[in-house]
C-alpha cells in the first residue's frame, strides 16, 4: 500500500529473512485476500509484520485494501498483542481505520526516520544543489583521497568477490558495526545477492576494494541497505567519496530518489537528506 518502500514488504526479500532470520519454531503467517496481504509472524507472544525491524527498514501491507486482512487476524488472535513498526506516513490511516472496524485498542506514534535525497533530473546538479558547507566538505574529502590514494575506481557489482570485500570490510570494523555481521548474517546477506536483486556498490583503487554499499536499485529508485569501508584508510574519507560517486551517477542514470532507510546519522543530512517519519502501531484485538 506504501509507495516507494524497496524490496522489503516483497515476497523475495521476506522469504529470505524467514528463511535466514526468523527464530526456530516461530509462527510466520500471510494473511490474504484477492485485495492485499499483511506478511505477519508471532514474536514472543507478539503479532508482528515479517521481518524483523532490525534487518526490515519498510513495513508495509500489499495491495489496495487490508480490512479483510485485518479481521482475518483479529477473529484468529482475538485479545492477542501486536506491534507494527516502520510503516511509512501513507500506511498508516488505512490501518488506523481497519483497527477501528475492528474494536481493537491501539496507539500510534513515529518511532524511527529513514532519511531520503530526492535527485535532481540534470547531471551535476546534485552536489551543486547543497549548502555550501558541505558542497565544499565533499570536494574537500575528494581531493583528499586523490591525494593519498589516488585515482579510484567505482563499479556496480553482483559477484562474490565483491561480496567477500563487503563482508571483510565490515567485519574489520570496531564495535557494534563489526560483530554485526555474523556467520548467519553474511549468509543472509549472500541469499539477498542471489536470490532478492541486492547489488554491491565497490570503489577500488588499484584493484584493492576500499568502500562498498550493499543495497537495491529499482526503477527511479535505489535503497541503501549496509555499506563499509577499509578502516585503516578512515583518514582517506572513501565511504563519503564512495557515497557521492553513488550520488552523482545515480543523477546520470535518471534515478530520482536515493533512500538512505534507516538512521539518522549526520553525514546523511550533509549530502542532502530529508526526514521520512516512520510509525508503530501497538495494541491489542479485543
Amino acid at each position: 500500500m506504501a509507495p516507494l518502500t524497496g524490496p522489503f514488504p516483497c515476497p523475495r526479500f521476506l522469504e529470505v529473512w524467514a528463511a535466514h532470520c526468523a527464530p526456530t519454531g516461530s509462527e510466520v503467517f500471510v494473511a490474504q485476500s484477492a485485495h492485499g496481504a499483511i506478511p505477519i509472524w508471532m514474536d514472543e507472544g507478539t503479532l508482528r509484520f515479517q521481518g524483523d525491524a532490525d534487518l526490515t527498514d519498510y513495513h508495509s501491507p500489499l495491495g489496495v485494501s487490508i480490512d479483510a486482512e485485518v479481521r482475518a487476524i483479529a477473529a484468529q488472535h482475538g485479545g492477542g498483542r501486536f506491534s507494527f513498526d516502520s510503516l511509512p506516513e501513507e500506511t498508516v490511516g488505512a490501518f488506523e481505520r481497519a483497527l477501528d472496524r475492528v474494536d481493537a485498542t491501539f496507539s500510534i506514534r513515529v518511532h524511527a526516520k529513514a532519511l531520503v535525497v530526492d535527485l535532481p533530473q540534470e547531471p551535476g546538479r546534485w552536489l551543486a544543489l547543497l549548502p555550501k558547507k558541505h558542497r565544499h566538505e565533499v570536494r574537500r574529502k575528494q581531493r583528499r583521497f586523490d591525494e593519498a590514494l589516488g585515482a579510484s575506481h567505482y563499479a556496480r557489482r553482483f559477484d562474490d568477490g565483491a561480496f567477500t570485500a563487503f563482508v571483510a570490510m565490515h567485519r574489520a570494523a570496531d564495535g557494534r558495526k563489526g560483530a554485526f555481521m555474523t556467520d548467519q548474517r553474511v549468509a543472509f546477506f549472500r541469499a539477498l545477492l542471489a536470490e532478492a536483486g541486492a547489488s554491491i556498490d565497490l570503489l577500488s583503487v588499484e584493484n584493492r576494494p576500499v568502500a562498498a554499499a550493499f543495497g537495491f536499485a529499482e526503477a527511479g529508485a535505489y535503497y541503501l541497505y549496509n555499506s563499509a569501508y577499509d578502516p585503516a584508510l578512515s583518514h582517506a574519507a572513501p565511504g563519503i567519496v564512495l557515497l557521492a560517486s553513488m550520488l552523482e551517477q545515480s543523477v546520470t542514470d535518471g534515478v530520482v530518489r536515493f533512500d538512505f532507510l534507516k538512521g539518522d546519522e549526520r553525514y546523511k543530512y550533509h549530502l542532502g537528506a530529508r526526514e521520512r517519519n516512520l510509525s508503530v502501531i501497538e495494541g491489542v484485538f479485543s
